[in-house]
C-alpha cells in the first residue's frame, strides 16, 4: 500500500514537472515570437536600429528558440536593407563633395617625373620647375596615392637634420626627431624626407596661422636653419596638405559607398532566400 502510494505521488510529481517544463518552453517561445513580431513592426515603420536590437536580444536571450530565430532571418535582412538604403544617400553626397573638392584642387598641381626607376610625384604649381636640391629649403610632394611627404634639404651645412618645425603665435610644433638612417649626406648637403603622418600637426598649425607670423625651421642635433617661408612656399605647403586630405577623403568616400553597396546586395540576397513565418 505504501509503495503504491509512493509510486502514485512520484507519477503525479513527474506529470506536474513535465507540465511546468512544457509551460515554460511555451512561454519562452511566445516571448521570443513577440519580440520578433515587434521587430517586424519596427522595420515596417522604418525604425531599423531598434529592430536590430530586438533581434539581437532574441539571439542572446532565447538561443534555444531556433524556430523563432530562423523566422527572424527575413526580418533582420529587411532591417539591414532599410538601414543601408538610409545610409547610401548621405554616402553619395559625401562622395560628390569629395570629388568636387579634389577636382578643384587638382588643377593647381603638376606632375613631375621621377628619376629613372623612381616614381614621379605631384607638386603645387607655385613650385613648378624649382630644384629642391639647389638651396636649403623644402618641397611638399604628393605620390600617386595622394599621400604627402616633404623633401628637405640643408645645403652646405651639417646640422644633423632630423626634424621640421613651425612657430606661430600659438607656439612651436615640431616633428618627432627621426633616425640618422633617414638622412642622406652628399657633398656637404643633408637630404631627408618627412612622411605625412610625421608632418600632419606642423602643416595643420601652418594652415591655421597668420601668413605674417609663421616661421619654419629645419632642425637637427647640431643646430637649426630657418626656411624662407615665401608666399608661394606657404601657399604650396597649405594647398598640398589640403589636396592630400581631399584625396584621402575621396578614397574613404569611395570605399564607404562600395561597402554599402555590398551590404545592400547581401541583405537583399538573404531576404530573398530567408524563410518567412507565413510559410511555416
Amino acid at each position: 500500500m505504501f509503495n503504491a502510494a509512493n509510486k502514485f505521488l512520484a507519477a503525479t510529481l513527474a506529470v506536474a514537472a513535465l507540465s511546468a517544463c512544457t509551460s515554460e518552453a511555451e512561454r519562452r517561445a511566445a516571448a521570443a515570437e513577440d519580440l520578433r513580431s515587434q521587430a517586424e513592426s519596427m522595420v515596417a515603420a522604418g525604425n531599423y536600429d531598434s529592430a536590430m536590437s530586438l533581434l539581437d536580444s532574441i539571439d542572446s536571450a532565447y538561443r534555444e528558440q531556433t524556430e523563432v530565430r530562423r523566422n527572424s532571418l527575413a526580418t533582420r535582412a529587411a532591417a539591414i536593407e532599410g538601414n543601408t538604403l538610409q545610409l547610401i544617400g548621405p554616402a553619395e553626397e559625401r562622395l560628390a563633395r569629395a570629388q568636387l573638392r579634389t577636382d578643384s584642387l587638382s588643377a593647381m598641381f603638376i606632375h613631375v617625373d621621377g628619376p629613372r626607376g623612381l616614381e614621379g610625384y605631384n607638386v603645387a604649381k607655385e613650385l613648378a620647375g624649382k630644384d629642391v636640391t639647389a638651396a636649403t629649403g623644402i618641397q611638399p610632394r604628393l605620390d600617386s596615392e595622394g599621400y604627402l611627404s616633404i623633401a628637405a634639404v640643408v645645403k652646405g651645412k651639417n646640422i644633423g637634420l632630423n626634424s621640421l618645425s613651425v612657430t606661430t603665435s600659438r607656439g612651436t610644433i615640431q616633428t618627432e626627431p627621426q633616425g640618422s638612417d633617414r638622412v642622406v649626406n652628399s657633398e656637404g648637403t643633408e637630404l631627408a624626407s618627412f612622411r605625412q603622418e610625421e608632418v600632419a600637426d606642423v602643416l595643420q598649425a601652418l594652415a591655421e596661422a597668420s601668413a605674417t607670423t609663421a616661421k619654419m625651421h629645419l632642425d637637427g642635433s647640431k643646430g637649426s636653419v630657418e626656411i624662407k617661408l615665401t608666399p608661394d612656399m606657404r601657399t604650396a605647403l597649405v594647398r598640398s596638405w589640403e589636396y592630400a586630405m581631399a584625396l584621402q577623403e575621396l578614397r574613404a568616400a569611395h570605399i564607404e559607398r562600395e561597402r554599402l553597396e555590398r551590404v545592400l546586395h547581401t541583405a537583399r540576397d538573404h531576404r530573398a532566400n530567408a524563410p518567412l513565418p507565413a510559410n511555416d
